[in-house]
């Protein structure tokens, strides 16, 4: 096993010596040995989420989302020459990452999509652009080529138009398009060199295509429980192999789109397929295993390589001479011995030899689901007093996983603890979210139960990419109730300094390393970007028993380590409420920060752990978001189209996790400079004016914070847009807070002028 610094979600690449090649979300590429030891190692401006390509000539190639296409000398590492993509202002576009991996053509043509919109044809000679194809949407889909027609295939992102393309290689010119209802962001898989023979595709809209080469025609489909975010893979004898994301993998028949087999897991599949010689298939899992099948579909082996809540294995198996080589959310590669679990006396508890499934055949289960995604049959013992609760639906009979949908309207979840509790039904039915009001128990500690009861639909009448239809009352019930014990707590002191005043030191944390595995299609959509965020989330003032708090987006120095970032876009406030070691940070009131581009409005957000005396979370938060889908530009339209928002409240519930530490050593003084501060309020906005600065425009995050004065709470805004500095550059003079057309803004209001994450200034505005 080797570590890398973060999550890895490309897949790696093998030579001839196998030697192993593989990017990771750290920024970094690398090139180990088969022994696992670093040969070279480059350094990267973003995270990489693009697999290599390795030609004839010694040379290798990768994208990253600094929006540089590498070539590389694969013995040492050293630079042969970089192709920088358009920026997006130019194309329309949002971001210029590399996330899509490297196809060549027969020439030697490079074919290397980019989320810009573009997917280019570039020169391996010296990196020259030779065309490039406009889509409306990012594309990470490997564009496929068959040689005998010198035609093209490829996905995209966006599924209100045409997002699967055939293109002529030689020139880039579109040859047909196809729409499916949801992102493509798979390869599309050619089953033969016939030029009118099949080209299979799945998408998010949960079905695979199967699709004529030559005009685009669907010749057949099958639609799986979920989304399909995998590429598929061919078998020998032309069997299609495609997992999905309802944790089932899939044996297609060619000719008509029928399941031969079906073989199921407990969670999300984003790995493709890989097929030996033997025809034997690897595939990694959501749970952390990666399961070997036989050709019929029978479980040959299994072994669990990340025990850790970041157990996901999201990257494709890459099948070299003597290991099979895969890597983890958790940053680890791994290299496989063929076969390893087979071996006589091999005393290994990580490994399971098949044949069977590692679920019950029958039965309906309510099953506890960790913040990080994870389905537990049995539930944990104890919990922290301020944790929250998800429950998942999971239906088996006769040995399959079966699709059902939760009644929403039939839900009743209990505790005898007392607590009031806030419990919701997730946009697509299959999640149920509980989050206490206040602590479980008290200090004292102790047991307590939950009761979740209600009903389930399973008889499908209609489908609509993954908006289910079914019949009333043609399903089942469930009730089951879950023991949990609570530790004591004993009166402990906040672990960070507050201010009493600007000018005071005051505590600062860092919020990073997101997890959002639920809905399922949110890792699909954006894993490796959830996982490289960092907020930094500074402390104002005490309000009575809570804490007020403001956060800004972070970013990594060139030594790893993070720092403000001036020009984030990223702003909200936070209520922090300590009770004896438990911390939760939570804003009810809303919010909206840009997200890759993109405004995100949340209604609710919440965070909570326990932190030690020095303000280490004893174990990675846990986080809850609902988000307004019909707010959100662009892409809320996508999760409405692929069943992820309620019908009824147009939010989408989110559940994750993250990690938290203090910044720094975890107290902040106030900037240097800043001079004499003005803050002012009329009809329109609020106004800081800043005389006697050497503060700079470049050099620092700049916003204003409003409160209701009488009640300390903080008003819900769009801080990020409404935010404006002036000017750009050089001495600070003004930061705004445009309140036009913002409904009940409190009479009286109490504004902060704020740098970075600390309270520069302070005004009761009436």
């Amino acid at each position: 096993m080797f570590p890398t610094g973060r999550g890895i979600f490309s897949t790696a690449v093998i030579d001839g010596d196998d030697n192993v090649y593989v990017g990771s979300g750290d920024r970094v590429f690398y090139k180990l040995d088969k022994n696992g030891n670093e040969l070279w190692s480059v350094l990267t401006g973003e995270v990489i989420d693009s697999s290599a390509l390795l030609d004839d000539r010694g040379v290798l190639y990768f994208g990253s989302g600094d929006g540089f296409l590498y070539a590389l000398d694969r013995e040492d590492g050293s630079e042969i020459w970089t192709f920088e993509a358009d920026p997006p202002s130019d194309t329309g576009a949002l971001i210029n990452w590399f996330e899509g991996n490297v196809a060549m053509g027969l020439d030697g043509t490079l074919f290397v999509p980019n989320d810009n919109r573009c997917t280019y044809a570039i020169d391996r000679d010296d990196g020259t652009e030779l065309w490039c194809f406009g889509t409306d949407d990012q594309t990470w889909s490997l564009p496929a080529l068959n040689p005998e027609t010198d035609r093209l295939f490829m996905g995209s992102n966006y599924p209100l138009e045409d997002n699967v393309f055939g293109i002529q290689a030689s020139n880039g010119s579109q040859a047909w398009g196809f729409s499916v209802r949801g992102t493509v962001a798979a390869s599309p898989m050619i089953a033969s060199a016939d030029p009118e023979g099949l080209v299979a595709v799945g998408g998010f809209d949960g079905f695979l295509y199967g699709l004529r080469q030559s005009d685009g025609s669907t010749q057949w489909s099958y639609g799986a429980r979920d989304h399909n975010y995998a590429s598929a893979a061919q078998a020998e004898d032309g069997t299609i192999i495609q997992p999905s994301a309802d944790g089932t993998i899939y044996a297609i028949d060619p000719a008509n789109g029928s399941v031969r087999w079906a073989y199921d897991t407990r969670e999300p599949i984003r790995s493709s397929p890989a097929i030996d010689g033997d025809g034997n298939i690897y595939v990694g899992s959501g749970e952390g295993q990666m399961f070997v099948l036989n050709p019929d579909g029978a479980l040959r082996w299994s072994i669990q390589l990340i025990d850790d809540e970041r157990d996901d294995l999201n990257s494709s198996p890459a099948l070299g001479k003597e290991l099979v080589v895969i890597s983890g959310e958790s940053g680890e590669v791994f290299g496989i011995p063929y076969d390893y679990c087979l071996r006589p006396g091999l005393e290994d508890e990580r490994c399971t030899v098949g044949p069977g499934e590692p679920i019950p055949d029958d039965g309906v289960f309510i099953v506890f689901t960790t913040s990080f995604g994870g389905l537990e049959i049995e539930p944990p013992a104890s919990i922290t007093a301020n944790q929250p609760l998800t429950f998942t639906l999971f239906v088996r009979e006769g040995g399959d996983t079966k699709l059902a949908a939760i009644e929403s309207d039939s839900i009743e979840v209990t505790t005898d603890s007392g607590t009031e509790l806030d419990a919701d039904v997730s946009g697509d039915r299959r999640y149920i979210t509980v989050i206490p009001r206040s602590p479980w128990v008290g200090d004292a500690g102790g047991s307590f139960t939950v009761r979740v009861r209600g009903s389930y639909l399973d008889d499908l009448e209609s489908r609509r990419g993954l908006v289910f239809t079914f019949v009333p009352g043609v399903g089942g019930t469930f009730d089951q109730t879950f023991d949990f014990e609570v530790s004591p707590r004993s009166e402990t002191a906040f672990p960070f300094a507050v201010a009493d005043a600007p000018g005071d030191e005051t505590g600062i944390v860092e919020l990073y390393r997101i997890s959002a595995p639920l809905p399922t299609i949110l890792p699909s959509y954006n894993q490796i970007g959830f996982d490289s965020i960092h907020y930094v989330i500074g402390l104002l003032e005490r309000q009575g028993d809570d804490i007020l708090a403001w956060g800004v987006g972070g970013t990594l120095d060139g030594q790893g380590n993070t720092i403000v970032n001036p020009a984030s876009d990223v702003r909200f406030p936070l209520v922090f409420r300590w009770d004896d070691g438990l911390l939760t940070m939570i804003n009810e009131e809303g919010f909206t920060i840009e997200f890759n581009g993109f405004p995100l409005p949340f209604q609710y957000f919440r965070v909570a752990t326990t932190l030690d005396a020095e303000g280490n979370a004893a174990h990675s938060p846990w986080l809850n978001a609902k988000t307004i889908c019909d707010e959100i530009d662009r892409y809320g339209p996508f999760l409405e189209l692929l069943g992820f928002c309620n019908l009824e409240t147009g939010l989408l519930d989110a559940v994750g996790g993250a990690e938290l530490r203090p910044f720094g050593d975890g107290t902040q003084s106030a900037p240097a400079g800043v001079g004499t501060v003005e803050l002012t309020r009329n009809a329109d906005a609020v106004v800081a004016t800043l005389t006697a600065t050497s503060l700079r425009s470049e050099e620092h995050n700049f916003g204003i914070l409003i409160v209701d004065a009488d009640t300390g709470i903080p008003v819900g805004l769009n801080y990020t847009k409404r935010t404006a500095q002036s000017p750009d550059s050089g001495l600070v003079q003004t930061v705004s807070l445009d309140l036009t057309g913002v409904a009940d803004v409190p009479t009286s209001l109490r504004a902060y002028l704020m740098v970075d994450a600390y309270s520069a200034a302070v005004a009761a505005l009436p």
